[in-house]
This record gives C-alpha cells, sequence and structure tokens, in this order.
C-alpha cells in the first residue's frame, strides 16, 4: 500500500493544492483582505522582501497591510504556473513565477518576479512557512515594451 509520500495520485493532489494557495494569495493580496491572508501563513512563517526578513505571520500581513497602503489604487498579483518539489511527505519547495501590476505615487509599474517559497502542511491543510521574493525586473510601463532587449536598472 502506498503512503501519502510515495502515493502519485495523493502528490497530485497536493500539486493542485499547493497551486490553489499561490493563487489564493495573490486574490486576497489584490482584495485588501488581511483575514484570509494569515489563514495562508503558518505563525511562524518568514517573508523575505524588498525590505528585508519578516519573520511571524501577523508581522507579515501588517507588512503587505502597510505596502498596499502606499498605492494609489488596486494591484494586480499573477501568479503563472510554477513547480514544486517535496522534500517530505509534508513539506514541499516551490518557485512561483509571478508579474505584478500597481501605481504608486502616480506611476504605473509592472514587476517580474518569482517567489521562493517552502511550504509546510499541517491538520491536513497547506500553508506558507516561507516566501522568498526574486525580483526580475520592476518598472514604470512606459519602459515595459523594452525591458528585456534593453535592460534598465531596477526603479522600485
Amino acid at each position: 500500500m502506498m503512503d501519502a509520500a510515495t502515493d502519485p495520485v495523493a502528490r497530485a493532489e497536493d500539486i493542485a493544492v499547493i497551486n490553489a494557495l499561490t493563487a489564493r494569495y495573490a486574490l486576497v493580496v489584490d482584495d485588501h483582505d488581511m483575514e484570509c491572508l494569515a489563514d495562508l501563513y503558518t505563525p511562524d512563517a518568514v517573508l523575505v522582501g524588498l525590505s528585508g526578513t519578516i519573520r511571524g505571520r501577523d508581522a507579515i500581513v501588517a507588512y503587505v497591510r502597510r505596502t498596499l497602503d502606499t498605492y494609489d489604487g488596486a494591484s494586480i498579483h499573477t501568479p503563472h504556473p510554477g513547480v514544486v518539489d517535496f522534500t517530505g511527505p509534508d513539506t514541499a519547495l516551490g518557485v512561483i513565477p509571478s508579474h505584478v501590476e500597481y501605481a504608486q505615487d502616480g506611476v504605473q509599474y509592472v514587476l517580474a518576479l518569482r517567489y521562493h517559497d517552502r511550504y509546510e502542511r499541517s491538520d491536513d491543510v497547506w500553508l506558507f512557512a516561507e516566501r522568498r521574493l526574486e525580483v526580475r525586473y520592476a518598472v514604470p510601463v512606459h519602459h515595459y515594451g523594452t525591458v528585456l532587449t534593453n535592460p534598465i536598472p531596477n526603479e522600485v
């Protein structure tokens, strides 16, 4: 009999749940739903972002809230298909490519980034234990058409 760690059907189900977790993250951030955002992280989660390392679910939620408060209006987070590699029956690593659009100080920006994630399953629920942001580029939209062929330094 196969256990969850070696059963390909169970692993496919786990991947689908983790993919839904990353999509839900984008939706709750764009909706400014901080209560739901908190539910996506382990209590001792870590976020490594542009402002350094933030430890703990409550601190992460506060950081995201402060960041969103600096935007002029809506944000659009779009995760793309990524990869998930299991490191144990209840642990996995993932890389999720994403784009983010937002406006700040009257300027619209587009970002390409990768989330390097560590997931943990607790009480049959997959959660973020760590998210590390790797910004590939972050530019005002008027530079978007040439950012890949004529790279400019990140402006964010």
